[in-house]
């Protein structure tokens, strides 16, 4: 079993990281300081409403924990902030690159538009780099349940906010009832502007068609994708295009993706050759970090450094940057972690 020490040591690449739930404790009093807005009393009563139950029933009830943060992040200088304070956490965590993804259309409460909620994440981001050693990149969220002329309007935030940092598109929410086929015209118009995309799917049980259908339509990258057990003969495809499968096991967990750690198909799809990589999803609403979610698979799995080295390496192959900055990454991971196998 990996020491502490060492996983902590291991250069990470995040994937799969929500804005609005992760926020730190010092982050949520400081926005609602900020705001003039009361909170509960105490930090258990302020977590007990931002942080969702190991109990939770379902991923329709582990998201609205969601609501709890949401009054706070309706300022540019709020959401500037957040972005901020996440990146900071990822840093803790030794993350060297990380994608942070977000609904700009949740944040318009107070007035603000949709390319000033993108423009203040990518703000923050940009901050965070400055003084720490990560970079950090921004992903526009659209919610299966908004209206899709609502959805539409987040496609050209790509072309007038010309910034790199801004660099793919995301479906999240309920897909149950809105599978990804119904997001058919959007998807196929985000993949013609030559837009990355991750789509959320397989997340829920029986859910595994909207892995297929999210991958016909041109997603490279598929949030959570465990539903991918139920479908083993779409694995050669998965694989043959080189699909980043994007897992959080703690939040897999709590939406009861998976009851039982028997059925959490991890090691299967990493022995077959899927592309596994490893996330937090929500630090907050799940209570984690990214050193946490690698102690689990060390000790789930007896998994070694040159088992995470190869996730990570998974991770930069999926991640929405260009050729060159993958190189980057892939010869210092393949330098650091030649040094944690020497030790």
């Amino acid at each position: 079993m990996l020491h502490s020490e060492l996983i902590a040591k291991m250069p990470k690449v995040e994937l799969h990281c929500h804005l609005d739930g992760s926020l730190s404790l010092a982050c949520i009093k400081q926005l609602a300081k900020n705001d003039g807005q009361s909170l509960p009393a105490t930090d258990a009563e302020i977590l007990e409403k931002a942080q969702a139950p190991e109990t939770t029933r379902n991923l329709l009830e582990y998201l609205q924990r969601f609501d709890f943060v949401l009054p706070l992040l309706q300022s540019y200088r709020n959401l500037e902030i957040a972005a901020y304070d996440v990146v900071q956490q990822a840093a803790k965590d030794n993350v060297k690159y990380i994608e942070i993804r977000f609904a700009p259309a949740q944040h318009l409460q107070k007035n603000l538009t949709l390319e000033e909620a993108v423009e203040a994440v990518i703000a923050g981001l940009a901050r965070a780099e400055q003084d720490f050693d990560i970079t950090a990149n921004a992903l526009i969220c659209g919610l299966k349940h908004q209206p899709l002329s609502e959805l539409e309007k987040l496609l050209p935030l790509f072309d007038t906010i010309s910034d790199e940092k801004l660099v793919g598109f995301d479906l999240a929410g309920d897909e149950v009832n809105y599978p990804e086929i119904k997001f058919e015209k959007i998807i196929s118009a985000a993949k013609n502007s030559n837009i990355h995309i991750t789509l959320h799917a397989g997340e829920c049980p029986h859910c595994e068609q909207n892995i297929i259908d999210a991958v016909e339509l041109g997603a490279t990258r598929i949030g959570h994708g465990v539903m991918s057990k139920d479908i083993t003969a779409y694995w050669e495809t998965l694989i043959e295009k080189n699909i980043v499968l994007e897992m959080a096991p703690t939040s897999n967990f709590q939406t009861k993706s998976i009851t039982a750690l028997a059925d959490y198909p991890f090691k299967k799809f990493y022995d077959a050759g899927l592309h596994v990589t490893l996330n937090t999803d929500n630090r907050t609403v799940s209570n984690t970090n990214l050193q946490q979610e690698y102690t689990k698979i060390a000790d789930w799995y007896d998994f070694q450094v040159s088992d995470f080295e190869k996730i990570n390496h998974y991770a930069i192959d999926g991640a929405f940057i260009p050729e060159i900055e993958k190189i980057q990454l892939h010869n210092d991971f393949t330098a650091d972690y030649a040094k944690l196998i020497e030790k």
